[in-house]
């Protein structure tokens, strides 16, 4: 019987291990903090999840995947072993650059990846007083909140267009792009746009799908770039589903769809990635794709056709 690994204790992660074992399918799952829950415990809801999940299943912590030389192993605190390929990302979104995102400057300390950010939370610390958090996203907002929660002077900068105010109340919110970063020990002054803004932390909360093992198959936000916690979830469900399944519904699409080209026939279920929402045609049924992506059961047959509708 096959056996899997999945690298990752996220909600994408716990949900395909999950799923596995509930399908009678042995499943280990490795996670490099010792907390599981990932970027979505941000979440409040998703505690509950998490808490349900690990009953069920355990996650062996401390342990991480790297590449060396090409190869992929599990590395924890004793030891290492090779991983083969029955091995499944589910490492999420990482953190993107300040070059990729035009921030240019000094680099003192005191600018942050949203991630380290969420360990700080996580183990009662905080990164700064005086914070602005950058994102164009929900992740962005919950982590403006948790830290005005904890008595810290917030101010949330997204991008033109990007409304996030329905998430949170009483935070600045500023529109615009953060271009350089100014400080010799510590941050002291962010310039967005062309205004100057006086804070001590930046916390960089902009997002890209990442799977750093590409020989690997991959699920969740390793793979499918949304902010909805459900779908994230679902992601989990389908791939296990294709994993056992013998017969399978051939797809062709013009538009980004988990799993793949195939999906599990006793399923069906895809995931269909259009970013700003839109319209697709399956077959000859045409569907709405609401927010950047949307759970769509396919018709029972053999192979379907995916096409996006030109507005």
């Amino acid at each position: 019987m096959a056996s899997y690994t999945v690298i990752g204790a996220g909600i994408a992660g716990l949900s395909l291990a999950l799923e596995l074992t509930r399908l009678g399918i042995p499943v280990r799952v490795i996670e490099y903090r010792d907390y599981a829950g990932g970027v979505n415990s941000i979440y409040p809801d998703m505690g509950k999840f998490v808490e349900n999940a690990l009953r069920s299943i355990g996650v062996e912590y401390n342990h991480t995947a790297v590449v060396i030389n090409d190869e992929y192993y599990e590395v924890w605190r004793d030891g290492y072993r090779k991983l083969g390929d029955d091995a499944i990302v589910a490492t999420g979104f990482r953190v993107m650059a300040l070059p990729e995102l035009g921030i240019y400057g000094d680099r003192p300390a005191g600018i942050y990846p949203f991630h380290a950010v969420l360990d700080l939370i996580h183990y009662g610390l905080l990164p700064g007083r005086n914070i602005m958090v950058y994102g164009d996203n929900p992740y962005a907002a919950l982590m403006s909140k948790a830290l005005l929660e904890r008595s810290c002077s917030v101010t949330l900068v997204t991008p033109e267009g990007v409304d996030l105010g329905g998430i949170v109340r009483d935070i600045e919110i500023l529109h615009g792009r953060v271009r350089y970063v100014r400080g010799s020990g510590r941050v002291e002054r962010v310039l967005i746009n062309d205004t100057w803004v006086k804070t001590d932390t930046l916390v960089i909360s902009i997002f890209k799908p990442y799977n750093p093992f590409s020989r690997l198959r991959a699920v969740g936000q390793a793979v499918i770039e949304t902010y909805d916690p459900g779908i994230v979830i679902e992601s989990g469900r389908i791939l296990a589903g294709e994993l056992v399944g013998n017969e399978h519904v051939l797809i062709d699409s013009d538009v980004s769809v988990f799993p793949g080209n195939r999906v599990s026939r006793d399923s069906r279920r895809v995931i269909v990635t259009l970013k700003g929402g839109g319209r697709v045609l399956i077959n000859d049924k045409e569907y709405v794709i609401t927010g950047d992506a949307e759970v769509i059961e396919l018709p029972d047959t053999d192979k379907v056709v995916i096409r996006r509708v030109m507005q």
